[in-house]
Parts: structure tokens; C-alpha cells; sequence
């Protein structure tokens, strides 16, 4: 008996993150929706951060796409970090500096990462509000507009613009990818309509520079930024016209790499800033990072569990059935490895993401840190 409803819960506990979560957010906002005060006019000084590591292949087009934003060229600085790359990234960016004066190149000895590396250049930045970007990121031409207009509302201390995926080798990660960067976007939107979201993309998001505060080098800038926004009692919205692009990786092996980077991070983040997660203090942020981070980073420990557990109770046909359709559901995930479709790539999709969890929460629960990044291919 007690088996069985620890593998109900278990069970239920996983269609909550997935799909209860939204559904619950969606009821919310029916309930109460926060007003969004905007100014389309609003142009404050800006500082746009594009960070790089050995970024020869695509700093020049990302430098070039800053460049010509439609935005006041003097009320944008656009510093690139490069967190002492070996390749041509800083002769390159140099070449841009000479040619316009708003474009600063920031070399930070010694590889420490790219949080590291935004810590040493925050300081730098001339602008009221800080953007920061990737190097492979391309903005659409208004997107700092949509950005900073919501500046002028005194509660916002952040704002996470909308990342659209591309997938020209329309390799079956990608399209996974894109479809859990739509899902992303629904909780996103949802948040943001119940009071604040819980959660930045490193490729587009800007805050106040007034409310930055030096971060934990172990852990993703876009990851800390939120939590240090919300913290100050201000909101950190979504706003979904402030467009940026990116190729999705063509290799599950880089995608898979990526995920476990980024758990790992931002594990260690939240064991970092475990005092925000205090429902008393933030009850609104305290189930919303729940729901949408950490119990997520916890599935594969739930998968495990409902699947031994279900070992123990084969002798009831119900158990059989359910047993049946976790072996279908995992033969699908191995197949998808090897042949490309929607009902094998998903479940194989499903699989790595997990399974990417489960190394990362592990590696952040054994003390083991991962400041650094390598550029996927492109």
C-alpha cells in the first residue's frame, strides 16, 4: 500500500511540473493579473554586454547587428567581454572599436568564466540599464526598445526578452529544442502575468544598474540576476517583442553537454541563494521557482523511483500495463538516438534532458563547479 502511493505521488507530482503548473498560473491570472505600464519613448542610456570565448566565427555579425540596432547611437555602449579568448575575437572587436566609438572591447585574463568575467565588467558601464547578450545571439532591430520601455514602471527591475530557435540542419534536437523553448515561453508569460517571472535567457535579458550586485562566479549570470532582482522587492518580467535568434546545436552530444552545464550552474545557484526560497518572505516566488526549477531538476529522480517501485507491485495487472508502457516509452527514447521522429525524439528528448539533470544536480550536490564554456559548433 505504501509503495503504491509513493508511485502515484510520484506520478502526480511530475504531471504537475509539466502540466499542472501552467494550468495552476493560467487559473491565477484569470483571478489577478498585474497591470504592465509601459513607455514606448523611454530611451535611457544603455550598456549592451555581449560575452565571448573564441568567438571568431560569429563576433564580427554580432558585433555588426549591435551596432545597427534602431536605437540612439549615443545612448548605447556596447562593451564585448571576451573571457581571454586565444582565438582573433578581441583582434576582431578591436577592428570595430576603431571604427565606432561606442564599440569597447573588455579582455579578462585568466579564463575565470563568463559570470566571472561580467563581475570585472559591470563597473565599466556608462548606461542606467545593463543588457547582456551572447555572442551567437542576433537582435531584431527593435528588440532594446521593447526592452527598456518597461523601465519607466518603477517596479520593474528586470526584463528577459524572447529567444527564437532556428534549426537549419533540421537535426531532431533541434526541433526538440524549439518546442521546449515554446513551453518555456508559455510559463514565461504566465508568470509575468501572475507578478513576476523567475527566470532569465542569457542571449537577452536587461535590468537596472542600480540593482546589480556582484555574483556568484560558479553560477550563470541569467540564472543569479532574477534572484537578485526579486530579492529587492522589484519584478523581473518577460517581454516577448524583444527578439533575439539563435541556431539550435546540430549535435545531441553539445546539447547534452550544455544541459548538464547549466543544471549544475544553477543548482549550485540555488544552494547559493537558498534564502529567497523562504515562502514566508515570497510565497508568489517561492512556488513558481519550485514548480518551474527545482522540483523539474528532481524528475529523474522520480523516473528511477517509479520505475523500481513498479518492480515490486508487477503482480497486480495495473502494474503490468504501467510497467509495459515505461519499457515502450524508454525503447522509443533509445531509438530516437539513431532514427529521426516526432515519436522517437521526443521521448529521446525527454530522456536527455533528464538525464542531464540528474548529472548536474549531482555533480552541484558533490561540490563540483563548472565556471567555464566552450562554443558549440555553428
Amino acid at each position: 500500500m505504501v509503495l503504491e502511493i509513493i508511485f502515484w505521488l510520484l506520478i502526480l507530482l511530475s504531471v504537475y511540473i509539466y502540466a499542472g503548473y501552467p494550468i495552476l498560473l493560467k487559473i491565477i491570472s484569470t483571478i489577478k493579473s498585474k497591470e504592465m505600464i509601459t513607455d514606448p519613448g523611454y530611451e535611457p542610456k544603455v550598456t549592451l554586454f555581449i560575452a565571448a570565448y573564441n568567438e571568431e566565427k560569429v563576433i564580427a555579425d554580432k558585433v555588426q547587428n549591435s551596432v545597427d540596432l534602431d536605437y540612439p547611437k549615443h545612448k548605447l555602449e556596447i562593451i564585448v567581454v571576451s573571457d581571454d579568448s586565444s582565438d582573433r575575437t578581441n583582434e576582431i572587436v578591436n577592428e570595430f572599436s576603431h571604427k565606432y566609438s561606442n564599440v569597447k572591447l573588455n579582455v579578462v585574463k585568466g579564463r575565470k568564466g563568463k559570470t566571472a568575467a561580467l563581475n570585472k565588467s559591470v563597473p565599466l558601464a556608462s548606461g542606467d540599464v545593463l543588457v547582456f547578450s551572447d555572442a551567437n545571439s542576433l537582435y531584431n532591430k527593435d528588440s532594446l526598445h521593447h526592452l527598456v520601455k518597461h523601465f519607466k514602471d518603477e517596479e520593474i527591475g528586470g526584463v528577459c526578452g524572447e529567444l527564437r530557435l532556428i534549426n537549419p540542419t533540421n537535426s531532431s534536437i533541434g526541433e526538440s529544442e524549439g518546442a521546449y523553448w515554446k513551453y518555456e515561453k508559455l510559463l514565461k508569460q504566465l508568470e509575468t502575468a501572475t507578478g513576476t517571472s523567475i527566470v532569465a535567457n542569457g542571449s537577452i535579458y536587461a535590468l537596472r544598474k542600480e540593482l546589480f550586485k556582484e555574483m556568484n562566479p560558479n553560477v550563470g549570470d541569467d540564472m543569479q540576476n532574477p534572484l537578485i532582482i526579486i530579492n529587492q522587492q522589484k519584478r523581473f518580467i518577460y517581454e516577448p517583442n524583444a527578439i533575439t535568434v539563435e541556431e539550435t546545436s546540430p549535435k545531441s552530444s553539445e546539447e547534452f553537454g550544455r544541459k548538464v552545464r547549466i543544471v549544475t550552474r544553477s543548482f549550485t545557484g540555488i544552494m547559493s541563494y537558498k534564502y529567497v526560497l523562504n515562502p514566508f518572505k515570497n510565497f508568489d516566488f517561492f512556488y513558481k521557482y519550485m514548480s518551474h526549477k527545482l522540483l523539474r531538476w528532481l524528475v529523474p529522480y522520480y523516473m528511477i523511483a517509479v520505475f523500481i517501485i513498479n518492480l515490486f507491485l508487477l503482480n497486480q495487472p495495473l502494474y503490468q500495463v504501467m510497467f509495459g508502457l515505461q519499457v515502450l516509452f524508454y525503447l522509443l527514447a533509445i531509438t530516437g538516438k539513431v532514427v529521426s521522429s516526432k515519436i522517437t525524439y521526443i521521448p529521446y528528448y525527454f530522456c536527455l534532458v533528464n538525464y542531464a539533470a540528474l548529472l548536474g544536480t549531482l555533480r552541484a550536490i558533490s561540490g563540483k563547479r563548472q565556471a567555464t564554456w566552450t562554443p558549440t559548433s555553428r
